[in-house]
């Protein structure tokens, strides 16, 4: 249940927190009557003009959303605990709703609980997130229960973040790019907030690209998160082209039309498929559409002039024997990586994406004109087989010619061949290296894995397969 009070009340309420926050924010002990008051300055004698966080910290400090202490310092390196970034939040929000429930270890006198009991009432802290009904408001902030408030908080400003969280919730096409996605150390509940974190860019990895999840944030940190919070607070979902490739994904399993200039192709009778099919149903005394219900099936529909004929969505999951009988495929998610420029661009660059500088190695590069397209595959080999094979047997290039990265691969846990071919060299001991015979698609042992293809103007511009059953993907580059 929520209610209003009235905003005398309210500024009586926050003067009384003020005056107890004396012992809040100062000497890091369990008990915040030990602790002392805060100090409204701008500047701090521990933050140096020189400071990477200067120039946010004085900003946050300018506008009352994070304070110091009576010794003029505001501790940049001190961790950030959840009744401190509750306040942080509360104050960006200066709402005047106020939650009546309450957590056991939060008494009415608490110098964070009306803050707290905002951010119930506004839905950025969720009585469920908590166990026992305690909040424990010294502890540290963790990045994964930093994500979950500033996500939640979004989605209080704009309901289509609530509707991004849910999305990215409820799909097993989810893909968060981050190593503790494939390798653990991240709450799956998690990963939502995640993505909207990393999607709009309040929050971002480390230079290895992990997240952290478990990690804390610094008060440092905090200033310049809550910078971007209330700059994104200004925006929509659709401003941000991560967020929107996460959602995409999540709800196709493909990112190719929020990142890419490809289209869902849409049927033309007119075109040279149409004339040989039509050409061959004569043959067969047949219609169109009854020789393509023959040849796939009675639940084939032949779409009409100017429907699109299908996208990735349409045909995950769903099995496709390979032309040479090597093995029988199935696409699982289709994620592209913008390299036709100096940069790769996308979300999903990081997870991915490593040039390969050198013209004699294998590999994907920069400023070649084409987008790298990472698949992810089920294979269930006929036979013992190699990822060559299984693409030079596949007509409309449903698998792709290459393996991840294994440097990406290493990084972020990405299940890839060893190689495409039979076997490869391993360095068993320091410049001794043995051959090894490639296992990786062995008869009828069922594998998921990750490789890679090229795709752009230069490869025809087109992006099409099929599955057994007749359902298609088909897109083309629109100018």
């Amino acid at each position: 249940m929520l209610h209003r009070r009235t905003s005398n009340n309210n500024l009586m309420m926050k003067a009384l927190a003020a005056s107890v926050m004396t012992a809040a924010m100062v000497i890091p002990v369990a008990t915040e009557n030990a602790q002392a008051a805060p100090i409204t300055n701008t500047t701090f004698k521990d933050v140096p003009k020189s400071h990477w966080a200067y120039e946010s910290i004085k900003q946050v400090a300018e506008k009352g959303l994070v304070t110091g202490y009576e010794d003029s310092t505001y501790r940049p390196s001190a961790h950030v605990t959840r009744a401190e970034f509750a306040t942080f939040l509360a104050r960006v929000f200066e709402s005047n709703e106020r939650a009546t429930v309450s957590f056991n270890d939060i008494s009415d006198t608490h110098w964070a609980n009306e803050a707290i009991q905002e951010g119930l009432a506004l839905g950025f802290i969720k009585l469920e997130d908590f166990s026992k009904n305690k909040f424990e408001p010294n502890k540290p902030m963790t990045r994964g229960e930093m994500s979950r408030w500033l996500a939640n908080g979004l989605a209080h400003a704009n309901a289509d973040y609530g509707k991004a969280i849910e999305e990215m919730a409820n799909s097993s096409l989810t893909l968060i790019p981050i190593p503790e996605f494939y390798k653990g150390g991240v709450n799956k509940k998690d990963l939502p907030y995640i993505g909207v974190a990393l999607g709009t860019g309040l929050l971002s990895g480390y230079k290895d690209f992990t997240f952290k999840p478990n990690g804390n944030t610094t008060r440092a940190e905090v200033a310049t998160i809550l910078i971007r919070f209330m700059d994104t607070l200004k925006k929509v979902p659709s401003d941000f082209i991560g967020l929107q490739e996460l959602r995409e994904v999540a709800n196709t399993g493909t990112n190719i039309l929020t990142l890419t200039n490809y289209e869902k192709a849409r049927y033309n009778d007119t075109t040279s498929w149409y004339k040989s099919t039509e050409k061959e149903a004569r043959e067969e005394n047949m219609s169109v559409e009854e020789y393509l219900k023959m040849l796939w099936g009675e639940a084939y529909k032949l779409p009409v002039t100017g429907e699109e004929i299908g996208g990735f969505e349409d045909v995950l999951g769903k099995p496709y024997t390979l032309n040479n009988k090597r093995a029988v495929n199935t696409i699982e998610r289709a994620i592209f990586v913008d390299t036709r420029g100096s940069q790769a661009k996308g979300i999903y660059k990081d997870m991915f994406f490593m040039n390969v500088t050198n013209p004699n190695m294998p590999g994907e590069r920069l400023n070649e004109n084409y987008y790298s397209v990472y698949y992810e595959y089920t294979t269930t080999p006929i036979q013992n087989t190699t990822l060559s094979s299984m693409y030079n047997g596949s007509v409309l290039g449903q698998i792709g010619d290459r393996i991840v990265n294994l440097v990406k691969a290493e990084q972020f846990g990405i299940t890839t061949p060893p190689t495409k071919y039979e076997s490869y060299y391993r360095e068993v001991e320091k410049g001794v290296f043995k051959k090894i015979t490639n296992d990786f698609f062995t008869k009828d042992k069922t594998v998921r894995y990750w490789a890679v293809q090229t795709v752009g103007e230069i490869f025809e511009g087109r992006i099409r397969g099929m599955t057994d059953d007749g359902s298609e993907y088909h897109y083309e580059i629109i100018e």
